[in-house]
């Protein structure tokens, strides 16, 4: 019982934190262009594509995928919680 709890908290906020960068990375187009840049996870897309095309196909694919995602493990946790 005290498992099935605490995986239904950690996907929760795990979704929860996934929403949110996802759609502060839709919203403001300053956060995007900063992490397109800085972050090492982006680095081989920075590379293939340049910074512009990247944030372009982060916005348009990789960002619903994570507002999807993110619903998704709240959807889970919610229901693992209360069955």
């Amino acid at each position: 019982m005290a498992e099935t709890i605490f995986y239904s908290i950690l996907l929760i906020g795990i979704g929860a934190l996934n929403l949110f960068y996802a759609t502060k990375f839709l919203r403001y187009p300053q956060f995007a262009k900063r992490y397109i840049e800085t972050s090492p996870k982006a680095w081989l897309w920075r590379k293939i594509f340049g910074v512009e095309k990247a944030i372009k196909i982060t916005k348009s694919v990789f960002a619903p995928l994570g507002i999807i995602l993110g619903v998704g493990f709240i959807i889970f946790g919610i229901i693992l919680l209360v069955l």
